[in-house]
């Protein structure tokens, strides 16, 4: 059975038309006809009932489409291996990361570390905190890097850094009509974006709703999307300061004096299981002995 059969099985099964699987992979179709053909006589069974114009699968034909599927990812996978191989990579480090880790220190620690092992290449999972802890617990990656800590007894963990807390809003939020604007004023007037951190949210509202009177919130749940809706003057939001530090220089937004409590600190951990080959335990290592300060994190 051909590599190619099965990718216009695929495709096929996907598209539910003959001729929207031949215009997307460029081909005649009587060949995706021919494709198709040749494996249900391999198989010696139909994979697709016909519907007018349409194809769907059939019991037989979903089953197998898992299969198919399979054997082109490991086929591409292995194709890829070579590949590195050549290209003189000899391991890979598989890293899931949080957001705001993968857009403000993976990528120095990468490089720095690629300078001493260049041999070592990284794949990337960006995704959130939760699915970090999943990921390092299923074994789908090497070290995961995120906001919550592993308390599982196969888990190490890790605490990097302590990020503090910082109350930010648009450019000009303080100040109307040449009128400095108090910050419980800037509660009353403006959205707080809620529930971008995975840990510290719920203590941080209740005790803000006891010095700040019907405070008005929407639940975005990525940081960068609060930065970006921060900046185009739609609300307000406590963050992590490595996310805002460089838009706060820029002035692109402000921080805002908040007067009320002590604010909490966003903690980072790194997550792997125990007992790993040298190559990740130097980089973990590596980053480990970091020394993280935050320019500005007292006001």
């Amino acid at each position: 059975m051909e590599l190619s059969w099965l990718n216009t099985f695929i495709t096929a099964a996907e598209e539910g038309n003959f001729r929207r699987t031949a215009d997307r992979l460029h081909v005649a179709q009587s060949t995706v006809t021919l494709h198709i053909q040749n494996i249900e006589e391999e198989l010696e069974t139909q994979l697709f009932d016909r519907v007018g114009r349409s194809v769907r699968l059939n019991p037989t034909g979903s089953g197998f489409l898992q299969y198919a599927k399979t054997i082109l990812e490991n086929y591409n996978e292995s194709i890829e291996y070579v590949a590195r191989r050549l290209q003189g990579y000899q391991e890979t480090i598989k890293i899931s990361v949080s957001t705001v880790v993968a857009t403000t220190y993976l990528p120095n620690w990468i490089r720095e570390f690629r300078n001493v092992s260049p041999e070592t290449e990284f794949s990337i999972e960006v995704t959130d905190s939760r699915s970090v802890v999943a990921s390092v617990i299923n074994q789908e990656c090497d070290i995961g890097i995120g906001r919550i800590p592993g308390i599982q007894e196969q888990l190490e963990s890790i605490e990097l850094y302590n990020d503090p807390i910082v109350l930010v809003g648009p450019k000009g939020v303080g100040v109307q009509n040449e009128r400095e604007v108090s910050t419980n004023e800037i509660f009353h007037e403006n959205l707080l974006f809620t529930y971008n951190h995975p840990l510290y949210w719920d203590d941080l509202l209740f005790q803000l709703r006891q010095h700040v009177s019907n405070v008005r919130t929407m639940k975005v749940s990525k940081v960068h999307v609060s930065v970006e809706w921060i900046k185009e003057g739609m609300g307000i939001s406590f963050l992590p300061l490595s996310t805002v530090k460089d838009q706060v220089e820029k002035g692109n937004i402000d921080r805002i004096p908040f007067p009320y409590f002590s604010l909490p600190s966003a903690h980072t951990y790194l997550l792997t299981r125990k007992n790993q080959n040298q190559t990740i335990n130097s980089f973990i290592e590596l980053i480990s002995r970091r020394e993280f300060t935050f320019k500005g994190d007292q006001q």
